[in-house]
């Protein structure tokens, strides 16, 4: 009776390369994610460059905080703001 030592498993070698690759792909699969994840944190949803829609805000309460415009220019503004907003 023959045996086939090691012969009649020829196609052995396919997982013993592949598993290795998908676990080298996966890592580079995360990191890439993790990269990209890190960098738009600081990013509104709409992409780069697009504005909260209260940071107009914020900024005209950080003027008046600093007395660069009075309290009516900061209702004023506030109002114009708005108005903008309901259209």
């Amino acid at each position: 009776m023959m045996w086939d030592y090691g012969y009649g498993a020829w196609w052995m070698w396919i997982p013993s390369v592949l598993i290795p690759l998908l676990i080298v792909a996966g890592i580079v699969v995360a990191i890439v994610l993790a990269v990209r994840a890190t960098r738009s944190g600081g990013q509104t949803p709409g992409g780069p460059g697009q504005v909260e829609p209260d940071s107009a805000r914020r900024i005209l309460e950080d003027r008046l905080a600093r007395g660069e415009i009075t309290p009516d220019q900061f209702r004023e503004l506030i109002e114009t703001l708005e108005s903008g907003r309901h259209r």
